[in-house]
């Protein structure tokens, strides 16, 4: 007669969803994935860039011979004032680890800059973007 001193345990189904998320975090596309499922989560919807330049430009009223536009700037070389509540609201994207690029995107007509900038977002490894912040520069009110 044999005895099998050999004892298999199988592990908990908490240690399995665990390690699979852990598993899940160094796949990349599964990581893209969670970055975009979490981004969507905390910030709405996410938009391409050519949606982004379409909903800020769209912010203008319409002016018969001016072309709405919007101008976009890394967030790094922007001079304008950008209030503490969206500073607060940059900071608190960035340290979420979701973000790769951040921009100030202000509506135009042509070249001259109008009010009401937007920071969006560049989502890590996708073509997709958040919006972050908005503020109306005139009085500062920030949403």
């Amino acid at each position: 007669m044999t005895i099998n001193t050999n004892v298999t345990a199988q592990p908990a189904p908490t240690d399995i969803a665990t390690r699979a998320r852990d598993i899940a975090r160094r796949l990349p596309g599964q990581a893209r994935r969670q970055r975009l499922d979490t981004a969507r989560l905390e910030y709405g919807p996410l938009y391409t860039l050519a949606e982004i330049h379409q909903r800020v430009a769209q912010t203008l009223p319409q002016k018969i011979g001016f072309i709405r536009r919007a101008m976009f700037q890394p967030i790094e070389s922007y001079q304008g004032l950008i209030p503490d509540e969206a500073l607060v609201k940059y900071d608190d994207a960035a340290r979420s680890g979701l973000f790769s690029a951040f921009t100030v995107v202000t509506p135009t007509y042509f070249s001259q800059k109008q009010v009401d900038p937007w920071i969006v977002a560049q989502v890590d490894g996708a073509e997709l973007y958040a919006v972050i912040a908005q503020w109306d520069d005139s009085g500062d009110a920030v949403s």
